[in-house]
């Protein structure tokens, strides 16, 4: 384990509305209000998106398996900001749900609002969170050392 302790800093709040891709959406607020650390959490809607739904096999590094969502899904989801080549890379984890569907994974690019999006970000002051190439796993993991 690593770890290194903060404050809780600025918190925004944010809506994301109808037809905005959330990853890019949410990269550029923290671009734009200057968060390079953090945390955030989210509820809505989205559609026409990709999710990793985890590793194909249990090995490292691991090969995703990913999962379409073409029609609209509620969405509930978390996840970190940090700084990579000095600017906010954010690592978003959801569920979704549709009817009786759930799926759960990482929304990594992939993912339109559907009608809106909610999200709060809590900036973390007294430290610097970062992304860093994992040599064990190929993935950029949190780094906070």
């Amino acid at each position: 384990m690593k770890y290194r302790a903060g404050t809780i800093g600025r918190v925004l709040l944010a809506r994301f509305d109808h037809g905005e891709q959330i990853v890019p959406a949410l990269v550029e607020l923290c671009t734009r209000e200057g968060v390079l650390s953090g945390w955030f959490f989210l509820f809505g809607a989205l559609s026409g998106g990709r999710m990793v739904t985890g590793p194909r096999e249990a090995c490292l590094p691991p090969e995703p398996v990913w999962t379409e969502f073409p029609q609209p899904h509620e969405i509930v989801g978390m996840g970190s900001i940090a700084e990579k080549e000095g600017a906010p890379a954010v690592h978003l984890h959801s569920s979704l749900g549709r009817g009786k569907e759930a799926l759960t994974g990482c929304i990594r690019k992939e993912g339109e609002v559907f009608i809106v999006v909610e999200a709060m970000v809590l900036q973390i002051a007294g430290l610097a969170a970062s992304r860093k190439e994992d040599e064990r796993t190929g993935m950029e993991l949190l780094s906070v050392d």
